[in-house]
């Protein structure tokens, strides 16, 4: 090989690792706004339903779940879809024990919807931990 293709292959590998790295900063930070984003909602359901203000709740869980509607396509190409699932079952339960106005069982629900929020930006964060 002559020293011309040698530099180029090395100037095409740091910039493919500079693009994977650039991508993968951008995308901790879509998911970890996206998380930010629905946990402020879902703080505002638990009060809701701590004040037993069941409209304010129903109401903030459904402009939520019109969000993760959105979120979801994104978050789908960048994440397990078995966390996915996860959250659209939580959010299910949690809009019928609205409806039901159950209140332990709805703040029960929506501490673990927050958590499965919360979790995920957590486990996609790049540490020692994930990559082995």
């Amino acid at each position: 090989m002559k020293n011309g293709a040698v530099v180029r292959i090395i100037v095409l590998m740091a910039v493919l690792a500079a693009f994977i790295l650039v991508s993968g900063i951008c995308s901790q930070q879509l998911i970890r706004g996206d998380s930010e984003k629905l946990e402020k909602g879902i703080d505002a359901i638990q009060d809701g339903i701590r004040s037993g203000k069941w409209d304010n709740a129903s109401d903030t869980l459904n402009s939520i779940s019109s969000d993760w509607v959105n979120i979801k396509k994104t978050w789908s190409a960048l994440i397990d879809h078995e966390e996915i699932d996860s959250i659209d079952i939580t959010f299910t339960r949690l809009k019928a024990l609205l409806e039901a106005k159950d209140i332990s069982s709805a703040l029960s629900e929506a501490a673990a919807l927050r958590r499965l929020v919360t979790h995920i930006p957590e486990r996609e964060k790049p540490s020692l931990e994930n990559l082995f």
